[in-house]
């Protein structure tokens, strides 16, 4: 049975994903631009892992790992043959070892139902992921390498979703201050955010501290500080969704079309349009006309379903395919 606060929020979520590429895309991170940018991406994909961690199930784990598998390899493939039809040329070694823009959560999926069952298995899951995520910054090769620097960055949210995330959802669900609450996290967020006036790669999560040309106690501090920031962006967001309108419940459940497929057009308007005013406030309109749009129309039920189906008979025929050669040759 579906929660209709937890449609909202992934809802809200997924808008804010389409946004924040949209953006990034069509405008970039100039000010007063970043100050937005920033505040989106301290928390957007932070509370999309959370939401991921709380409806991650042990059940039949190898077959939905297969699936995000699936899923990640039909779409690079996808995203690779649409990328070359505009630019003509591209390294296929570039596309085997860095999963492409926005199919990185993707392999995060794989990644984090393979780890946190291990993590459920110890005393301290969410500290181990926390030092995990402060950690991998100190590691001496290329964090952006199949997304290594962004499965653990965000490795935190997961295993906090899996292990508190219903609980923290009845909890809000019921609460009379959820206005007060919500107030109270962006202001510490959008505070905190000031303060430390985070380069854009730093919110990526995607790069290691000497990738970031920083000493490793700074490194370490900043990954903290953010973690912090995101956490209150949770809270806010999960806080607050019941308020919100209700197409956002319909964008909740049918999120995976969204995600996989948003980026196919915001790569043919960034090709088709360039921005020639210099109105940020004109720029912004476009941007959330643009998101609005993509994601009413990628909202169908159709082309969720149509997805899910195809990489589920995917997964079907190598599930099959891998127990053929099982029982034949072991």
């Amino acid at each position: 049975m579906r929660n209709p606060h937890l449609d909202k929020v992934k809802g809200l979520l997924i808008f804010l994903v389409v946004l924040g590429h949209g953006l990034e895309r069509f405008i970039g991170w100039i000010n007063p631009n970043s100050a937005l940018l920033a505040f989106i991406y301290s928390f957007h994909m932070p509370a999309f892992i959370f939401v991921s961690g709380l409806l991650f199930k042990n059940h039949k784990l190898f077959e939905k790992i297969l699936f995000f598998a699936v899923l990640a390899v039909l779409f690079q493939i996808l995203y690779f043959c649409f990328e070359s039809f505009w630019q003509h040329t591209q390294n296929w070694l570039h596309w085997v070892i860095k999963p492409y823009w926005i199919l990185w959560y993707l392999w995060g999926m794989v990644a984090w139902s393979l780890i946190t069952p291990l993590l459920m298995k110890t005393h301290y899951p969410l500290l181990i992921a926390i030092f995990a995520s402060l950690g991998i910054g100190l590691s001496p090769f290329n964090n952006y390498l199949f997304s290594i620097g962004r499965i653990f960055v965000f490795l935190p949210f997961f295993v906090a979703g899996a292990l508190y995330g219903k609980s923290f959802l009845h909890c809000i669900q019921n609460t009379k201050y959820s206005l007060w609450i919500t107030a109270a996290s962006i202001i510490i967020s959008i505070t905190l955010l000031a303060l430390l006036r985070p380069n854009p790669y730093w919110l990526y999560g995607s790069l290691s501290y000497q990738q970031l040309q920083v000493e490793a106690v700074h490194g370490v501090l900043t990954r903290l500080w953010l973690l912090i920031i995101a956490s209150c962006g949770i809270i806010a967001s999960l806080t607050y969704a019941s308020k919100l309108p209700d197409i956002l419940r319909s964008m909740g459940e049918n999120t995976l079309a969204i995600y996989l497929l948003h980026g196919f057009f915001i790569i043919i308007l960034t090709k088709l349009i360039t921005f020639t005013s210099m109105n940020w406030m004109l720029n912004l309109a476009f941007c959330l006309f643009i998101s609005i749009l993509l994601c009413v129309i990628l909202k169908a039920r159709f082309l969720s379903r149509s997805i899910q189906y195809t990489a589920m008979h995917i997964t079907q025929f190598l599930l099959k395919l891998m127990q053929y050669f099982y029982t034949r040759f072991l």
